[in-house]
């Protein structure tokens, strides 16, 4: 989860508005939603081979199973031995680690995109303070 603390420091970096920075926020703003969309593009990508692999994996880790048992067993049971595998128990680590990126990424495009009225909220209380 390595990648998951440095998305969020760089996260807080992106977001983090005061007086003096505003305008220079408000500029980047859409430089930052597309960053970050790209990376939950990507992560929703690697997902997506994630559980092709684990298909793949668990199609020869059950044809083996069938193949080496001493006794004939159903393929419904030798699927649900395949879910024992180590292999199988990696991808599936590697599977939830990803669906923990991914989420962390939709919210934070949901905090990106509600960035445009907190930025007018703020020019608003400054033009009020100034007058």
């Amino acid at each position: 989860m390595e990648q998951l603390e440095k998305y969020i420091i760089e996260l807080e970096k992106d977001v983090k508005i005061d007086q003096f920075n505003v305008r220079d926020v408000q500029l980047r703003l859409p430089a930052y939603k597309h960053k970050w969309v790209g990376r939950l593009m990507r992560h929703k990508y690697e997902l997506s081979k994630l559980y092709a692999k684990k298909f793949a994996i668990k199609k020869q880790v059950t044809q083996k199973i069938c193949e080496t048992t001493t006794y004939k067993v159903t393929k419904t049971t030798a699927e649900k031995a395949a879910d024992n595998h180590d292999t199988i128990i990696d991808v599936n680590g590697e599977i939830e680690d990803q669906k923990i990126i991914v989420e962390f990424l939709e919210k934070s495009e949901k905090i990106l995109s509600s960035m445009t009225f907190d930025i007018k909220n703020i020019i608003e209380v400054m033009k009020l303070e100034t007058t």
